[in-house]
Parts: structure tokens; C-alpha cells; sequence
């Protein structure tokens, strides 16, 4: 068997690592897009948004939500069996509770409030209005591992006590082919489109949007098994350049699907992608399952072959990952309040805000981690 390449450090998670890094900042440029005229909601938006930067932010975000999230889920579930069986479940669920826990906890209550006093008094002129609420905002992915991981231990503790590779039936001498492959993106396609039949995209349910979450549980799940069958270390050139392909191909099939599906006529039509008993929700639970697939896999193989290394610099960004995920949205909502009373395009605003707000995360995050007790939380 292959095992990845070890990276200077020694370490063979270094490319985890740093696609952490790089999912993150895609993640403070994904919001940074919604406040320049990407499709969704956002704590601000710019009133001068023209259609170009309405329709390059909202293709740039589309691609972004088809794995980005999806691949964290993936990542979190590879390392809850060797996190489960390492410190047993009482432990594993106690430190769940504190390092998810508390963060959401802190959210709801302060920062939150924080991000009211930043866009209804110094940007809006108003009235301070204080929430008190539960409103996990973009911690809803924290809420959803906690949930996981609850799942997760009674799973094995009740119905799935084995812990042998052997009896997980799954690929243990190689990355599972790509016929495998094609079938779980028919099912999960049909799973996610049948979803949204209820719970269309934008829908927001006890602080999770269930339209995609077909694909992070069935994400989630995978980690385990690639975990259990060391996929990750087998997935091979020949395979991963394939995906590549198809993502290169099908990505621009985002704006047929949107002509084909009458956008041009009217914003109305745009409902008709989002969730419901249309062709055009169909297609688009389709498109978003090729490129979680495609993308996905392109991208652990890159990362394992060309960034799979671990300076003092990437060392440090991957130890503040999460505490910039946490903290992100005040800092790039503080950054767009300067930026969106300028008189400039959009894309030069996104640029700025995105350059400023990036850098500025991951210093305050380092500065954070600083703090006696934090790291038990969030380190």
C-alpha cells in the first residue's frame, strides 16, 4: 500500500491541512462575493450591484457551494472514527460539546450582537437593537457536527460495535472505481432533488438550509469509510485527472441550465432552480453532484501531490482555521461597510475587501489563539 507523501514537517496530513486553509479563504471570499451581487443573504449588500457582477458573483458562489462546505463535512468524518476510538465516547462527546459547543454558544451571544452594533449603528446610523435569539448564522456547520457526532457514537454504540476495516465492505485495496462513482451521483442527485421538494434552497430550518444537506451527511459518511479503507492515499493521477476533466466540462453548464431554464425571461424562473416538482431543480441537483464528485476528488489529489508540505507560515494558518471560520463574518462585514460607499466596481471593491479582510482573519485569529484557555476551544 501507498501512503501519501510525508510532508517536511513529517507530518501526512500536511495537504489536509492546507486544503482546510484554502476552503477557508474560499469561504471568506464566497461571503465577501454575496455583498457585491452574489446570489443569497448576507449582513450587508451594495445597492449599486450591476447585472455583470450580479452574474459573475453568483456563478463564482454557485461553484463554490457545489463542494466547498461538502468537502469539510468529508474531512470532519475522516477523522471522527481515530478521534471516537482514541479517547472513547464519553470523552469524544464531551470534547464535541466543548470545542462546538462553546463557539456556537458565543456566537448567539456576543458576536452576533457585534455584528448588529457594526451594520445598525456605525454603518446604518440606527438604534442599537440587541438580539436575543437563538441564530446559529454561518455556525450552522458547527450545529450540524455536533449533531453528526451524536449520530455518530450511538451508531456504534448500539448498532455498529465492530471496528475492523474487513467488516466495513468497503474498498480497502483501492479508491473506489468510477462506475461506483457514477451510481452514487444518480442516487444523490435524485436524494437532493427530492428534498427539495420540501425544503427548497434559501429555506431555513432550526438554523440548517436542508436543501444541500443530502450532500453533507452523504459527505460525512464517506470521510469514514475513505478513513477505514486509507482512500486518500490511493486515489491515483489517471482517476483524479479524469474528474478534473469533468469538472472543466460541466462547470460551464451552469448558465445553459439557466437560458435553457428561462432566467432570461424573468427573475421568477429563477424559483423554479431552487427547489420543487421542476425539470430545472432536477438539472441543477445534477450539476451540483457531478462537481462535489468532480471537484472534490481533483482536488485531494492535487493537494496531496503539490501541496502536501508544511511551513512555518502554513503551519500557523492551518492552527487558526477555525477560529477564522468563526470570527470571518465581522471582520469582512466591518470591511464592507468601508467598501460599499465608495465609488468604484464591483470587482474592485470584492478585491479589496477580500485582500484586507483575508490577511486581517487569520492575524486577529492568531492573536486569539494567544489567549490562555482559548486553544482548549478552538486551537
Amino acid at each position: 500500500m501507498k501512503n501519501p507523501p510525508v510532508s517536511s514537517s513529517g507530518s501526512r496530513f500536511a495537504f489536509l491541512d492546507n486544503l482546510r486553509i484554502y476552503l477557508t479563504i474560499l469561504v471568506i471570499l464566497h461571503h465577501t462575493a454575496l455583498a457585491f451581487g452574489g446570489s443569497g443573504s448576507w449582513t450587508v449588500d451594495d445597492p449599486n450591484a450591476d447585472l455583470l457582477s450580479e452574474v459573475v458573483f453568483t456563478f463564482f458562489n454557485a461553484v463554490n457551494q457545489t463542494y466547498f462546505m461538502s468537502l469539510f463535512f468529508l474531512m470532519a468524518g475522516y477523522f471522527t472514527p481515530r478521534s471516537l476510538e482514541k479517547k472513547g465516547p464519553r470523552s469524544y462527546l464531551l470534547d464535541r460539546l466543548i470545542r462546538l459547543g462553546i463557539p456556537i454558544l458565543v456566537y448567539t451571544t456576543l458576536i452576533i450582537n457585534l455584528n448588529e452594533y457594526i451594520v445598525r449603528v456605525r454603518y446604518m446610523g440606527l438604534p442599537m437593537a440587541w438580539r436575543l435569539e437563538y441564530d446559529p448564522g454561518h455556525l450552522w456547520f458547527l450545529q450540524a457536527l455536533l449533531l453528526f457526532a451524536v449520530i455518530y457514537v450511538i451508531y456504534r454504540l448500539i448498532i455498529y460495535k465492530d471496528t475492523s476495516a474487513s467488516r466495513w465492505h468497503v474498498y480497502l485495496d483501492r479508491f473506489p472505481p468510477d462506475r461506483v462513482l457514477v451510481v452514487c451521483i444518480v442516487i444523490l442527485s435524485v436524494l437532493t432533488f427530492l428534498v427539495r421538494l420540501a425544503a427548497p434552497i434559501g429555506e431555513w430550518f432550526f438554523g440548517l438550509q436542508l436543501a444541500h444537506f443530502s450532500h453533507y451527511i452523504f459527505c460525512f459518511f464517506v470521510g469514514i469509510l475513505a478513513y477505514r479503507g486509507e482512500w486518500f492515499s490511493k486515489l491515483q493521477r489517471p482517476q483524479a485527472k479524469h474528474w478534473g476533466i469533468v469538472a472543466l466540462v460541466t462547470i460551464p453548464f451552469f448558465f445553459v441550465l439557466l437560458i435553457a431554464g428561462g432566467v432570461l425571461e424573468g427573475e421568477e424562473q429563477l424559483a423554479k432552480f431552487m427547489g420543487g416538482p421542476t425539470w430545472q431543480s432536477f438539472a441543477l441537483s445534477i450539476w451540483e453532484t457531478i462537481l462535489l464528485f468532480a471537484i472534490s476528488i481533483f482536488l485531494l489529489y492535487f493537494f496531496r501531490e503539490r501541496i502536501n508540505m508544511r511551513t512555518p507560515l502554513l503551519a500557523v494558518m492551518a492552527t487558526s482555521v477555525y477560529t477564522v471560520y468563526i470570527i470571518h463574518q465581522t471582520i469582512v462585514t466591518w470591511v464592507d461597510t468601508w467598501f460599499i460607499p465608495l465609488d468604484l466596481h464591483m470587482f474592485v471593491k470584492f478585491a479589496g475587501v477580500s485582500l484586507i479582510s483575508i490577511p486581517l482573519c487569520f492575524a486577529l485569529a492568531y492573536l486569539i489563539l494567544k489567549i490562555p484557555g482559548v486553544k482548549r476551544v478552538v486551537g
